[in-house]
């Protein structure tokens, strides 16, 4: 299925890609927030090479899309049925829409307390413990992970691997299985800063900033 690399190119790889950065990012503070702060230092200038980068892949993603013409209503391109295209068509709106939402998240932390990262860390604690919140960011998370496990069989299928119906279904637990592994990576970060406790590393208890630091962005 050549003309459907470009398809897959511009719709999976782009969001998978940010993933995965997002995720390395954050991923020291399980160590607590020096390691974070370590880690991942905040800037302005950070921030708006994210924001652009977000941007060129989000248009890419609409182009991506537009690409897509199957060959007849019965086919599905690179994906499995025709549900499986609408289905990944639904999650992925989603999927952009929470890396988005995380991204203005960020803008909102760094315009409160300035390019701090101590203090952004102790933002997203008070901010990602809240129901309705972490509710938003577990939904926003499977969309993502259902949307990877599709697309990278897309990307096998479209360049010829899985194709037949047996190895296809194969194709799709080995995806779905890796995409869940991920996923329960990121859900080991949320919970961290949801619960203080990283269900992978044992019990984190992270170290409180002094009084005011949040406030005033210092320490």
């Amino acid at each position: 299925m050549p003309r459907y690399r470009s398809h897959v190119a511009l719709t999976v790889w782009p969001l998978a890609a940010l993933f995965a950065l997002e995720l390395a990012r954050i991923w020291p503070a399980l160590r607590g927030a020096p390691s974070y702060a370590s880690a991942s230092p905040a800037s302005w200038l950070s921030l708006v090479a994210c924001t652009v980068v977000v941007v060129v892949f989000v248009v890419a993603y609409a182009r991506g899309w537009s690409r897509l013409a199957l060959e007849s209503p019965d086919d599905a391109g690179p994906y499995r049925t025709l549900g499986c295209v609408r289905l990944q068509k639904v999650a992925g709106r989603v999927a952009w829409a929470f890396v988005v939402a995380h991204l203005t998240f960020q803008w909102i932390m760094t315009f409160r307390v300035g390019p701090v990262a101590l203090s952004h860390y102790e933002l997203m604690r008070s901010f990602l413990s809240r129901p309705l919140v972490l509710g938003f960011y577990v939904f926003g998370l499977a969309a993502v992970g259902l949307y990877l496990s599709q697309g990278i069989a897309a990307t096998f299928r479209a360049w010829g691997v899985g194709t037949r119906s047996e190895s296809s279904r194969w194709l799709e637990v080995g995806c779905t299985l890796a995409s869940a592994v991920v996923m329960l990576a990121a859900i080991n970060v949320l919970s961290h800063f949801a619960t203080g406790r990283a269900y992978w590393s044992g019990s984190l208890s992270t170290p409180s900033l002094p009084a005011g630091a949040v406030e005033d962005g210092s320490q």
